[in-house]
């Protein structure tokens, strides 16, 4: 599967750069899989360990990082190597959280080419120390390179940068591809299943499976109350999503429940990646939604059910994945006290542009006149998102759902 990540791994090896490259992301979102596709690519050969499965190996680097050896005579003497050859060679290191003294060591003192991959949760001033790339799920434009569509993928981009409405016979069949993009998601592991199965039958036992992987991240960084409520948290989440607004409301949890009493748990969520964090413009730090980490995992939690409140929701959480993963805006979402709701803003410098999601082909942006009048933008140039086809005036961006990971 191509990845677009690996252009930051490209531009890393070209910059050369003694400094490690750490992949990180939730479990299951491919990092193994595009730090060992990259080594094949651009290097005569790789050594690999993993320090999840690997306990011998875990042991040995954590008990050398204790000693006066430096990091390259560490890997010689594991990889039984000489330590010259190492300097052609890259060197793999997944789940690098499980040794904890090495991977400290490791940013400071490494002169070899490694890849570091963590799957668990790191804290900012760790990542500042790496060259570093976070992984998401695919995109709907990696998501159409994996199942053999990439060509469909500069033609959006082309249509995108000039307005230009696409061919109706592509459109029909970018709506469709999207269709199943929203149910198959860009997990690798459920992609794999959608190709060689052909068809969306089985993906929601891979989306069971993932979701298991993740929760075991949670459960190896969170005490036993953080854990128990960071579940209450997800188990209300498909329900808290049926609503005709989104914004998370605690009382679905129980009665007399806080946000202060759940901030942790939360908190916890958004750092294995378990969920995305969307807040409200005003920066009320109790008001925000949540959203599923993939639009897939999201309908396979909903099994089948649909609704016009479902629909709606599927769509939000792939604008919200999609905007997250392009990490260019900062994220909100707007609503005034009269009912008026933007789902999201998004904030570029200080720059702020409304967007508008559209369910069908018609309709009124009244909130989005509501949010101009609020913010004293009138007039200004806004993004609606919807399955038209591409089209600008002096005030409207339309972006067909397609073609939303163009937006940066």
């Amino acid at each position: 599967m191509k990845r677009n990540a690996v252009n930051k791994l490209i531009e890393w090896k070209e910059s050369g750069t003694t400094v490690p490259f750490l992949l990180h992301g939730t479990k299951g979102v491919g990092k193994t899989y595009l730090a060992i596709e990259f080594a094949n690519a651009y290097y005569p050969q790789y050594l690999y360990v993993n320090f999840e499965l690997n306990k011998a190996a875990r042991d040995f680097f954590e008990e050398k990082a204790a000693t006066d050896d430096t990091v390259s005579e560490i890997f010689a003497e594991y990889f039984q190597l000489d330590e010259v050859y190492l300097t052609g060679l890259i060197v793999i290191l997944d789940e690098i959280s499980f040794c904890p003294l090495f991977f400290n060591r490791l940013a400071v003192e490494c002169n070899s080419p490694v890849i570091a991959i963590s799957g668990g949760v790191l804290e900012r001033e760790k990542l500042n120390r790496f060259s570093c790339c976070r992984v998401f799920p695919l995109g709907f434009d990696e998501f159409l390179s994996a199942v053999g569509s990439d060509w469909y993928v500069e033609i959006i981009q082309g249509h995108f940068l000039n307005a230009k409405p696409m061919p109706d016979i592509v459109h029909q069949e970018l709506l469709a591809l999207f269709e199943e993009y929203l149910v198959v998601g860009g997990m690798p592991a459920a992609i794999n299943e959608y190709i060689a199965s052909k068809s969306v039958y089985n993906v929601g036992e891979v989306h069971s499976l993932v979701t298991a992987r993740m929760k075991s991240v949670l459960e190896e960084t969170c005490d036993e109350k953080t854990l128990g409520m960071a579940v209450q948290v997800l188990d209300v989440l498909p329900k808290q999503l049926k609503k005709a607004n989104k914004r998370f409301r605690f009382n679905l949890i129980r009665k007399g429940v806080t946000y202060a009493l759940y901030k942790d748990s939360i908190e916890a969520l958004v750092k294995c990646g378990m969920v995305l964090k969307l807040d409200e413009q005003k920066g009320n730090p109790s008001q925000f939604k949540l959203y599923f980490p993939d639009v897939g995992m999201m309908s396979s939690a909903y099994m089948g059910e649909e609704s016009e409140h479902i629909r709606k929701a599927l769509l939000e959480n792939y604008v919200m994945q999609t905007l997250e993963t392009n990490e260019v805006f900062q994220l909100c979402f707007w609503e005034s006290e009269a009912q008026a709701k933007v789902d999201f803003v998004l904030r570029k410098e200080d720059k702020e542009t409304a967007v508008e999601l559209r369910t069908s082909t018609s309709g009124k942006a009244k909130s989005i006149a509501s949010y101009q009048t609020f913010n004293q933008c009138e007039g200004q140039k806004y993004y609606r998102f919807g399955f038209e086809n591409f089209y600008s005036t002096s005030v409207i961006m339309q972006v067909p759902y397609y073609a939303v990971f163009c937006v940066k």
